[in-house]
Formats: C-alpha cells, sequence, structure tokens
C-alpha cells in the first residue's frame, strides 16, 4: 500500500533533479529564455519556483539520508518521512506550472 506512492515520490524526485539541472544549463546555451526579460511578477515567479523546488529537493534527499543512514530502522523516523513525501509531488507540479509559463524556448530559424 506504501509502495506506489513511495515510488512516485521517488520518480518526482528524479524528474525534479533533472529539471533542476537542466533549466540552467539550457538558460545558459541560449535554448530557454525568460517569459518577460524585464523583472516582472512572472520572472520573480519562476525564480522564486526554481529556488523552491531545489529547497525542497535538498531538504527531501537530506531527510532521506539521514533516515536511511543513520535511523537504525526506527519506524518513527520513517513516519517523519511521511510529511516531506506526502508534500514533494505538490511542490513539484506547482513548480512545473510557474515553469510552463516562464521559461519559454528560443526561436532559432530552421537552416535548410
Amino acid at each position: 500500500m506504501f509502495l506506489l506512492p513511495a515510488f512516485l515520490a521517488l520518480l518526482v524526485f528524479g524528474l525534479a533533479i533533472v529539471r533542476l539541472v537542466q533549466i540552467p544549463r539550457r538558460l545558459w546555451s541560449g535554448e530557454l529564455r525568460l517569459a518577460d526579460a524585464r523583472c516582472s511578477a512572472l520572472t520573480v515567479a519562476t525564480v522564486v519556483a526554481y529556488l523552491v523546488l531545489l529547497g525542497c529537493t535538498a531538504a527531501l534527499g537530506g531527510a532521506l539520508r539521514r533516515t536511511l543512514l543513520w535511523s537504525g530502522g526506527d519506524a518513527a523516523a520513517y513516519l517523519s518521512l511521511l510529511g516531506y513525501f506526502a508534500a514533494y509531488p505538490l511542490v513539484y507540479v506547482a513548480a512545473a506550472w510557474v515553469f510552463f509559463d516562464g521559461l519559454k524556448p528560443v526561436d532559432r530559424p530552421a537552416t535548410d
């Protein structure tokens, strides 16, 4: 019963790590740009969403590492992870929603 949500959270964790690496790489290479060049609310929301996703990913990774390495099989330590596992997919979906509006691919002319 707890196996499917755990797999879902770990899948979302992996997707978030890929997205956290891809966004700066694509912004730096010019494949992606912020939706508005000015400092608008959407630009600020995109940066805040990235930082929140980064912070939640680090918190979940730290909690997982701490629980797996130092809990000693204590059931209460695993129960403390429930909050992270429940909130993390929601944070990811909210960040992806902001990224959809705040990040746009750069239109490159076709070279034939």
